[in-house]
């Protein structure tokens, strides 16, 4: 019977490390995916929340300042045109 050779503390620290990068890189990409599962569970519970309350109230405040706000920057393009 043949004995193995000892190993160095060379070796058995390589191994160690080697193990260890290897052990992380599993555990990395385990919660690569743990992460992402409840990133996309968290979302769908905020639409389907968003989609309870329906959709948001529009203020004609807020909806005739943008239209005059389209027709200013619509009348700026047409002067600009109009005076080239």
């Amino acid at each position: 019977m043949t004995t193995r050779p000892r190993l160095t503390i060379g070796d058995i620290l390589h191994r160690g490390l080697v193990w260890s990068l290897l052990g992380v890189s599993v555990w990395g990409i385990v919660m690569i995916g743990v992460v992402h599962r409840e990133t996309l569970r968290a979302g769908r519970e905020a639409l389907a929340r968003q989609e309870a309350l329906g959709p948001p109230p529009v203020v004609k405040e807020d909806e005739q300042n943008e239209i005059s706000l389209a027709e200013a920057a619509q009348a700026a393009f047409k002067n600009r045109t109009n005076n080239s």
